[in-house]
């Protein structure tokens, strides 16, 4: 435990309030500066980004060290209380101020003070208008920090400050989070293509900000908890893409909403889609009947897929990951077995396709690299 002298509790705030307004004066003289080199360079675009981020920084500089100023304020007045009531004890007990030592630059009821070589607890009543002194004992010798001692680390006795610093780094793990999980994902944003997507964007967001501003998470805690939830991404990303029936319950299936002209009622409310969202998503696409429309997909992010009379009908993958998407056979009017035959055909295992498609009645295919052992490389065959 460490005792603060009634001399350095004094000259600390005193002190850190000359601090925090000339660093706050500084930082406006420097935005002033930019401001005025960005206008004799306002021509040059990357004067502009310069100058808008060094006068977010600024700003922000100047929050901070307002928001301390202010503190450091409500701080001084209840440092008053303490220093008055340090100076009335100490002429209690007929010693000089120097000799009164107290844990806290607050009024505080326990508060421990030092008194030339003895020690006593502070016991105040509810409103802290009185108080009495009884004599107590530490367990370990307390370290006594005197004005000499002062130094700017030690300018003061909240670490609330700091504060804003856990957040800072909070927002830097939240960031590198989404970016490593939109790189190892291989999506590009963060636009939702079906129901885990969106999901993960809800809860990513949840994580991030339910734990930003709780002080009582730290970074670690705050990197584990994103750590798990990436697992869990990634474990739903692997099982879906494993399973075909997994897949479609979590992630859904295209649905055909209209065919040939013709309005599948019952499917389109069965995906809750009613009559004024399917016209408006056909205005939306350019078309004013119903009747113009070959084929209307709704995927599963929700967005409807069009294609007119006029239009190449959709193909959609008849193997995706080494297994056979049952709706898009159907749609190519064939079955499982007819693909299994031309795979056989062919030599090649399901289990080896990356893509395969139909065209002009044959099947395109695009297997898994494999690695060469001759060069260590991968390469298609």
């Amino acid at each position: 435990m460490k005792l603060y002298s009634l001399q350095f509790i004094e000259h600390t705030f005193s002190f850190t309030t000359y601090i925090y307004s000339l660093l706050t004066a500084f930082i406006a003289l420097i935005l002033i500066s930019t401001g005025i080199f960005y206008y004799r360079n306002r021509s040059n675009p990357r004067f502009r980004t310069l100058f808008i981020l060094v006068s977010l920084i600024g700003a922000l500089i100047i929050g901070v060290q307002t928001s301390r100023l202010i503190d450091q304020q409500n701080s001084d007045s209840k440092t008053g209380q303490t220093v008055q009531l340090l100076r009335n004890i100490a002429k209690e007990k007929h010693v000089s101020p120097t000799k009164v030592y107290a844990n806290s630059n607050t009024l505080n009821d326990g508060m421990t003070i030092k008194i030339n070589q003895k020690y006593y607890t502070v016991n105040f009543n509810s409103d802290l208008t009185s108080y009495n002194l009884q004599e107590t004992k530490l367990v370990n010798k307390p370290q006594l920090v005197n004005k000499d001692d002062f130094s700017i680390g030690q300018s003061g006795f909240s670490s609330s400050a700091m504060d804003y610093w856990d957040v800072a780094l909070k927002f830097i793990v939240g960031l590198i989070t989404v970016v490593l999980q939109i790189n190892l994902s291989g999506k590009g944003n963060l636009a939702p293509s079906n129901a885990v997507d969106q999901l993960q964007n809800y809860i990513l967001g949840g994580i991030i900000g339910g734990t930003i501003y709780n002080s009582q998470i730290t970074n670690l805690q705050f990197i584990i908890i994103m750590l798990i939830w990436s697992v869990i991404v990634f474990a739903i990303k692997f099982l879906t893409s494993q399973n075909n029936i997994l897949n479609r319950l979590i992630n859904g299936s295209p649905q055909v909403l209209i065919s040939n002209g013709m309005v599948n009622v019952s499917r389109a409310l069965k995906n809750g889609m009613t009559a004024s969202e399917l016209a408006f998503k056909l205005r939306i696409n350019g078309i004013n009947s119903f009747k113009e429309v070959k084929n209307a997909t709704l995927e599963q992010n929700g967005q409807l897929t069009i294609t007119t009379f006029d239009d190449e009908a959709i193909r959609y993958p008849i193997i995706s990951d080494g297994q056979i998407n049952e709706l898009a056979i159907k749609r190519e009017k064939l079955t499982e077995a007819d693909i299994l035959k031309m795979l056989d055909e062919r030599q090649i295992s399901l289990e080896n396709i990356y893509l395969a498609q139909m065209n002009n009645n044959q099947l395109d295919i695009v297997k898994y690299p494999r690695k060469s052992k001759k060069n260590n490389m991968y390469f298609q065959r």
